[in-house]
């Protein structure tokens, strides 16, 4: 299979100049992680910004430096395995699709999963995928600290545990992001003039008024923002069994459980891209 096989064509981007505002709005708006960023009034490829790019600079706002310019992109003839191999390489999640150094679409992980394993029949195990050393919190630790401890693990989510030790949800950094507030603050920055040591002069002083915005995480638990209805598959699920469960519940990963129900592992989308090198 080919990348345009899978890739998405009608992709949402970002511009600059631009403000981080509005990348993130846009994100909110169409529930992605991530935007190729394009020239304003153009369709060339400048860079691309994550919600983590923003979430990490919250007192930045202008995009062009938040975003990373070093863009590795993809194009439309090239095999979806040289594709999953850099997603494994250098573990980013989405690639934009260039055409004459122009943006025509991106593709992601969860296309390569859901569009191309799903329907490439592979009847190895998820178990040969599955993380068994997962990271899991406690449903009433507050959200700033969860995302604290998302940050430092490298993860992309978290399993979430009861006062007696069950699952009862999973909380994406996806979640998080919806949790934002932006947060506008005035700062009164003040500028004195005159010379020091002249008998004659006299100090004047220029107040100027700054707006700047903050990324606000609320101190509610995480049990308000995660993710209660989860979706499972036992470690003998197929690979492209499970692809086809991510597809229609349009997620990321699942939890590996035994035929008893116990937890075992987690299963990522990433991990099975490995399934479509062999």
């Amino acid at each position: 299979m080919k990348v345009k096989d899978v890739m998405t064509r009608n992709v949402i981007y970002a511009e600059v100049p631009g403000d981080t505002k509005e990348a993130l709005e846009l994100m909110l708006k169409y529930n992605v992680s991530g935007l190729p960023v394009v020239k304003r009034k153009t369709k060339k490829l400048v860079g691309i910004v994550t919600r983590s790019d923003i979430i990490n600079k919250p007192d930045e706002s202008q995009l062009a430096l938040v975003m990373r310019k070093d863009v590795v992109y993809a194009r439309e003839e090239d095999d979806l395995k040289t594709v999953a191999k850099i997603f494994l390489e250098k573990n980013f999640r989405r690639m934009p699709v260039v055409k004459d150094d122009e943006l025509i679409g991106i593709i992601t992980i969860s296309d390569i999963v859901w569009k191309g394993l799903a329907n490439m029949n592979i009847k190895e195990p998820v178990e040969k995928y599955m993380k068994k050393n997962f990271h899991s919190i406690w449903e009433d630790t507050p959200i700033r600290v969860a995302y604290k401890i998302l940050k430092f693990s490298g993860e992309k989510a978290l399993l979430v545990l009861d006062s007696n030790g069950n699952m009862v949800g999973i909380m994406e950094d996806a979640d998080i992001l919806k949790s934002i507030e932006i947060r506008n603050e005035i700062v009164k920055s003040e500028v004195i003039g005159g010379t020091e040591g002249d008998a004659w002069s006299w100090d004047s002083k220029n107040v100027i008024y700054v707006m700047k915005s903050y990324l606000d995480l609320p101190m509610e638990p995480v049990k308000k923002i995660m993710t209660k209805n989860i979706v499972t598959v036992t470690k003998r699920t197929t690979i492209s069994n499970a692809a086809r469960k991510m597809a229609k519940h349009k997620i990321n990963q699942m939890p590996v459980i035994e035929a008893s129900g116990e937890l075992i592992g987690i299963v990522r989308d990433v991990d099975m891209l490995k399934a479509i090198l062999k």
